[in-house]
């Protein structure tokens, strides 16, 4: 038992606290017992919704809310809208080290970790969206010896208690070593451990394969054997997967494969044990337990779904149905969890995960039982009416009346008011009683159904050729009014009344302004006694106190909005406020002020056009759309919806009965809900970025090619380069409470001016944006408009190219500069040009002038040279002639004449040199040839002057011929002379002297 480290006085100061408690917990329960008698209904997702299997033993819900699955097949992770598979992938840490998973849980460092029936652990980092995986082995430094993991618990010290089918490990804080109990006399009382959960005296309490539980105290650091149940549970699987679960500190409650549902008393240690056989629980075989406000639910391998009452000890069971679609998906339920909303997830053995939602549990069904004949027939709910004698009447398309004798059992009448358990084809479209409690009973194309009272006698009145006193046949509305006087509204035939004294109809000769008020749906009578009646043309009123007729009350707001004028409803609130349902939204008249006010889906109505208006014992309207039974509240007229899946509501089919409950008629039946719970989700839900994709290319922090180094949702800040110029975000607001309904706005800080509302769409996308800072935000609501208006935010940083950078901005500056400065200089060269080219052009005709004076000197001074050279050549070709003459007549004279003959030759010899001819000849040549010799001998200084003066007649195009006989030299000696030119002037073999010296 209980060890005796605890004093008397402590106890007795807990038993007393506990006695408030449970004095609390049970005044809680009698406020809320009677929304809980509500049959309970579940959503499902399955395998088509994604789940990557349809068995289902854990589940968890992060840090963040988003909820996990650990199936046979992998690890999913659900945010409300979809599925995110992890599933083994052998040799990698991006999904788990295998498919069979048995136990989650989150340490508060925020690691998710994942127990397998065969591989150990793994431990998943959500920042980086990686798997650690810890092997099972001998080793004393590995965290478990045992590869199958049954449960995981970590302690108020933050150290990890990993059981398993090998005793249990205790992973230290720092998760780098553990200690390891196992059955060996001094540790744990089994081999196995199923559960562990602590205590608030820092005790931890094992569940393990062994009759009695193992209790190991941290302080004293020793295990002890606790017994808690009176069966013998003697067979090894009447031990097997047990759960634990401490209940408000004080109680603590272990349910097994067999041994069903025991109690122990932390405090006293006392325990009592429930099982099946003694008006226990609906199994004894129980795979799961958690607690739900201040009751407890039990998962039975095979029975279902049991809730346990702790104050009265009693069992509730759920259990599939095969024709109630919102019931549990399997008799054979896994596992249970209790999130952060509420909700109660179920995992399911092949059945997938069922919810509870508490939110949308207010809310009951009365439909078919294709079972029972006394259920109400498959047919559509037109009508609801509650007689004077506290009696229900239904009426149903082509099913005809039916009255309910107890919850969800009905009596059958045929078209004469006989019960009968016969098809009845018959179209009731309204019911209400006359003055003297006749049931009247409006039809479609068969006229009234009158039901005496007492003796339920029948009278049928139907509208023929000869007896037009009936409006028409298609009765759609009966009001009785406080005067006793029963209207008719019709299809297509105007207002009517029908006199109860002489069960005669007869219709009314109004002057109404439009056809479109012959279609009359339904009839109210106000506080004043003035009765309305809801048409397609707006309503119609008798205003008793004057007895005359208004036909447009709604005419100016008519005007404006055409829809306006379909009136389905009419009611009055307890303030004489007038509201009227229509198709585009509420209308509320101010009688007294004759003012008008609407509402419509901007104001929180959910559905379009409305249908109905009924009020709450408290005074707030209900209102009804074809799939939304909303609330407004008059205090401030705050809307609040709440969507109704599986079923279609009719018009003028809404009632309310003695306990305040609203009934509401649709296609599959009648809703029924209290509208004292119908209260507003006030929860803000969390709103995470949860994708980000670069064309249309999810970005994964595990993938080489990703900008993510982590999870999106761990992200702060995204870096892109110019080209990465199209991305998408993904977001969502975690609340699972008709999640479709949330409604988000989303704004691209540095683009979008105003935020975008968006509605329901998770999306957002970019194209092309500027290089900069920017900063993606998104605020969601969730199903009742409860904005959370922090929401997520990331920034976004978008590199630019290289000509975005301020080096190669200066570059382009300095280019453009330079690029101004060649252009100016260009243009100031142009401009210059332009003047050189005028002042060329003018020097060129003052050249030109001078040039032709200059050629017509320079033609004259080569003219003359020409001549003095002419004239010198034939001069001293002449004295060599006569010098040859005497030169052969010498050669018979004799020595004296000879050496006269040989004086005379020396004579002549100087007559040819003339240096007065050359001085003259070379200050001509000059003028004429732009002073050459000057010029010639300036850059070849080692010409001597006879070589000078063979340039200058080889300038003259003179040959070797008359160059000797001009010089008075042989043809040999000029070839030497021109061949000593060529090499002093460095001239090459191959060129010509000549063309050389004309060159120059």
């Amino acid at each position: 038992m209980i060890n005796n480290a605890h004093s008397t006085d402590i106890k007795l100061k807990l038993l007393k606290q506990s006695v408030i408690f449970f004095l609390l917990i049970f005044l809680c329960t009698t406020i809320h017992c009677s929304a809980q008698n509500y049959h309970k209904q579940f959503d499902h997702l399955k395998i088509e919704d994604g789940l990557s299997d349809a068995t289902v033993g854990s589940i968890l819900q992060d840090a963040n809310g988003f909820m996990w699955f650990g199936t046979f097949k992998g690890l999913n992770r659900f945010d409300g809208y979809q599925i995110k598979k992890y599933v083994y992938d052998k040799g990698s840490n991006k999904g788990p080290n295998d498919n069979m998973i048995s136990s989650l849980i989150q340490d508060k460092e925020g690691f998710i970790w994942v127990g397998y029936n065969n591989k150990g652990v793994s431990c998943f980092d959500p920042t980086l969206e990686t798997f650690q995986h810890y092997q099972p082995n001998e080793s004393t430094t590995s965290l478990i010896s045992n590869g199958t993991v049954n449960c995981l618990f970590e302690d108020t010290e933050q150290n990890l208690w990993i059981g398993t089918e090998d005793g249990v490990s205790v992973v230290q804080k720092d998760r780098t070593s553990s200690i390891k109990y196992i059955n060996n006399g001094q540790g744990i009382n089994g081999s196995s451990v199923y559960d562990i959960v602590e205590d608030k005296w820092n005790r931890i309490w094992l569940a393990t394969n062994n009759r009695k539980l193992s209790m190991y105290n941290k302080n004293t650091k020793e295990f002890s054997e606790i017994e808690y149940t009176d069966l013998a549970l003697e067979a090894l699987e009447d031990n097997e997967k047990k759960n634990l679960w401490i209940f408000n500190d004080t109680l603590l409650y272990v349910c097994s494969n067999g041994g069903g549902l025991a109690e122990y008393n932390l405090l006293s240690g006392k325990y009592n044990t429930f099982i099946e056989e003694n008006n226990g629980p609906s199994s004894n075989n129980i795979r799961d337990i958690i607690q739900v406000d201040n009751k407890l639910w039990l998962a039975n391998d095979g029975a279902g779904l049991d809730i346990f009452d702790v104050n009265t000890k009693t069992f509730e069971n759920i259990s599939n149905s095969k024709v109630d679609p919102q019931s549990i998906s399997s008799n054979v339920i896994w596992s249970l969890y209790k999130d952060k909303q509420e909700n109660v997830w179920l995992g399911c053995y092949l059945q997938g995960v069922d919810k509870y939602d508490p939110r949308k549990n207010f809310f009951s069904q009365i439909t078919n039982d294709p079972c029972s004949s006394s259920s109400i027939p498959n047919k559509p709910v037109l009508s609801i009416y509650n007689d004077s004698q506290k009696n229900l009447w239904v009426g149903s398309d082509w099913g005809g009346l039916h009255k309910m004798i107890q919850d969800h059992q009905f009596e059958h009448y045929d078209i004469d008011g006989k019960v009968t358990n016969k098809d009845v084809y018959d179209v009731v479209k309204c019911i209400d009683e006359d003055k003297f409690g006749n049931l009247i009973v409006g039809t479609y194309s068969e006229g009234l159904r009158i039901y005496q009272k007492g003796n339920r006698d029948y009278k049928h009145i139907k509208r023929n050729i000869k007896d037009k006193g009936l409006p028409s046949n298609h009765i759609w509305s009966i009001l009785t009014d406080s005067k006793g006087i029963t209207w008719l509204g019709t299809l297509g035939g105007g207002i009517g009344q029908y006199d109860p004294v002489s069960k005669e109809c007869k219709t009314l000769e109004l002057e109404y302004i439009t056809a479109a008020q012959h279609l009359v749906y339904h009839i109210y009578e106000d506080s004043k006694s003035n009765i309305w009646f809801s048409t397609d043309g707006g309503v119609v009123i008798y205003e008793r106190d004057k007895d005359q007729w208004n036909y447009e009350l709604l005419k100016p707001l008519i005007k404006e909005n055409h829809n306006i004028s379909y009136v389905k409803s009419v009611y009055e609130d307890k303030l004489k406020h007038m509201w009227m349902a229509t198709a585009s939204g509420l209308v509320k008249y101010l009688p007294e002020s004759k003012e008008f006010k609407t509402l419509d889906e901007t104001d929180g109505i959910a559905q379009l056009p409305l249908l109905n208006i009924i009020s709450d014992n408290l005074g707030n309207l209900i209102i009804i759309s074809k799939q939304y039974i909303s609330k407004l509240r008059l205090s401030d007229e705050k809307i609040v919806s709440f969507h109704i899946p599986n079923n279609s509501f009719n018009y003028n089919s809404a009632a309310k009965n003695e306990k305040g409950e609203i009934l509401v008629g649709g296609t599959e039946g009648i809703t029924l809900c209290n509208p004292i719970f119908l209260e507003e989700n006030s929860q803000r839900p969390p709103v995470f970025i949860t994708g980000f994709d670069i064309f249309n290319e999810p970005q994964l922090p595990n993938d080489s090619t990703s900008v993510l180094s982590k999870s999106v949702i761990e992200t702060k800040t995204i870096t892109l380069d110019y080209w990465q110029s199209v991305f998408n975000f993904k977001y969502c607001a975690i609340n699972f409470t008709e999640t479709d309904r949330n409604q988000y706005a989303y704004q691209l800080e540095g683009f979008d001016k105003n935020w975008n509302f968006v509605g329901d769409r998770r999306l957002a996308s970019y194209t092309n944006l500027d290089p900069g800072k920017y900063t993606f935000k998104v605020m969601a609501s969730n199903n009742h408009g409860i904005w959370n208006k922090e929401g997520a935010s990331i920034d976004v940083i978008i590199k630019g190219p290289f000509w975005y950078s301020n080096w190669f901005r200066l570059f382009a500056i300095l280019i453009c500069l330079l690029l101004f400065y060649l252009l100016h200089r260009v243009r100031m060269m142009n401009v210059k040009k332009k003047f050189a080219l005028e002042r060329i052009q003018a020097d060129r005709e003052q050249i030109k002038i001078q040039n032709n004076t200059l050629e017509k000197e320079l033609d004259e001074t080569k003219s003359e040279l020409t001549n003095i050279t002419i004239s010198h050549l034939h001069k001293n070709q002449s004295l060599q002639q006569i010098k040859a003459k005497l030169e052969q007549m010498s050669v018979n004279f004799g020595s004296t004449e000879k050496r006269k003959i040989k004086n005379l030759v020396r004579e002549i010899d100087k007559e040819s040199e003339n240096h007065s001819y050359w001085d003259e000849f070379e200050h001509e040549f000059n003028k004429s040839h732009n002073n050459f010799l000057e010029r010639f001998k300036h850059e070849y200084p080692d010409l001597s002057k006879r070589e000078l003066r063979i340039c200058a007649y080889l300038r003259m195009d003179l040959d070797n011929q008359e160059i000797g006989t001009l010089m008075n030299i042989s043809i040999r000696t000029v070839e030497t002379a021109r061949y000593r030119i060529r090499k002093k002037i460095g001239l090459e073999q191959r060129k010509s002297l000549s063309k050389m010296i004309n060159r120059f």
